[in-house]
């Protein structure tokens, strides 16, 4: 009885999609009815309706970011934790700073995608004067 969450949950969402941008509903009443239909439906958890419309609503987003305007949390406001360490990313052969404050993780990510973008070639920023760079490079 699982098969078909998907694209019910797909379905609904776009079926409530006009009654949200016409005001009926709000971005909550909105999100509690698309996953309603699937609990309802389904015999799922209110969490497992909750995965199928965050799926969805990436999706969405994705491919028609003005139909979820004002769903979800804004980027800025999403949680987790800061990070501690933060490093700059700059271009290797111009010197050029291209990322600042970032975490270890990003800057990697960056990293790659000019790499696979064929892009200029990155790499994070040392402070010579950090005491760590110093032991390692003694």
């Amino acid at each position: 009885m699982t098969k078909g969450i998907r694209e019910y949950v797909n379905a609904r969402f776009v079926q409530f999609s006009i009654g949200r941008l016409a005001g009926e509903l709000t971005n909550a009443s909105f999100r509690k009815t698309v996953m309603d239909g699937a609990v309802a439906k389904f015999d799922i958890s209110v969490a497992s309706a909750a995965t199928h419309y965050n799926h969805t609503f990436k999706a969405v987003k994705a491919a028609e970011p003005t139909l979820v305007e004002g769903l979800g949390r804004a980027d800025d406001k999403k949680g987790g934790r800061k990070p501690i360490h933060t490093v700059d990313v700059i271009k290797v052969k111009t010197g050029e700073v291209v990322a600042v404050g970032v975490s270890k993780g990003a800057a990697a990510n960056l990293i790659a995608a000019a790499a696979v973008a064929r892009k200029a070639k990155l790499a994070v920023k040392f402070d010579l004067s950090d005491p760590v760079v110093e032991a390692v490079a003694a």
